[in-house]
């Protein structure tokens, strides 16, 4: 067996939490860098290892061991880079369309809109709880890092991202049932 990984590997198929730790110490790093020469960005790159290793934790049990381990969160990590870049492709046609929308409509309708919107997303913010309503408007409202919200809120960073991942999920929910198609678009382009 050539496999270097392959106790590490039967270990983490099995759920053994301190192999995955033991395989994240030894290839996040080249996950990071695979993803920052990719989308040059230093957050976007954090944000990929991140969901590459929970993929890695969350298929543990389809795991080989003989395989080349390395080659499979290569192939993970481009698979989730490639899904980020569908997603803004998408997210820059629908925001394309959405301001040709915008532009034909008229003022008093825009108003009304921006209203409805505002009150709605108001409300969806009121009923996240405290610590997630916390980290969604430090982030996203008041414009704070990840690492700069987490250090004031005293918590993790993958803290701070999941309360964002599970806040933006709960607001374009709460926005889409209580709201318009219109809206929900909106909403879904502003806080993914």
């Amino acid at each position: 067996m050539d496999n270097p990984n392959y106790f590490c590997l039967k270990c983490l198929a099995q759920g053994d939490e301190e192999a995955f730790v033991a395989l994240y110490g030894k290839y996040h790093r080249m996950v990071y860098f695979a993803a920052l020469k990719m989308l040059h960005s230093e957050d976007d790159a954090k944000d990929v290892t991140q969901t590459v290793f929970m993929k890695v934790w969350e298929h543990r049990g389809n795991i080989k061991p003989e395989e080349d381990f390395e080659a499979y969160i290569g192939v993970i990590c481009r698979n989730v880079i490639f899904d980020l870049f569908k997603k803004e492709a998408r997210e820059a046609e629908m925001k394309q369309e959405l301001a040709l929308t915008a532009s034909e409509a008229d003022n008093s309708d825009e108003d009304d809109f921006k209203e409805k919107y505002y009150n709605l997303l108001h409300e969806a913010i009121g009923k996240l709880p405290p610590q997630r309503r916390k980290a969604f408007e430090i982030c996203k409202l008041q414009g704070y890092s990840y690492d700069r919200a987490a250090s004031k809120l005293g918590v993790s960073r993958s803290a701070i991202h999941d309360h964002i991942v599970n806040a933006n999920k709960f607001i374009r929910e709460y926005i889409g049932s209580h709201g318009d198609i219109f809206t929900a678009i909106l909403v879904g382009l502003l806080f993914c």
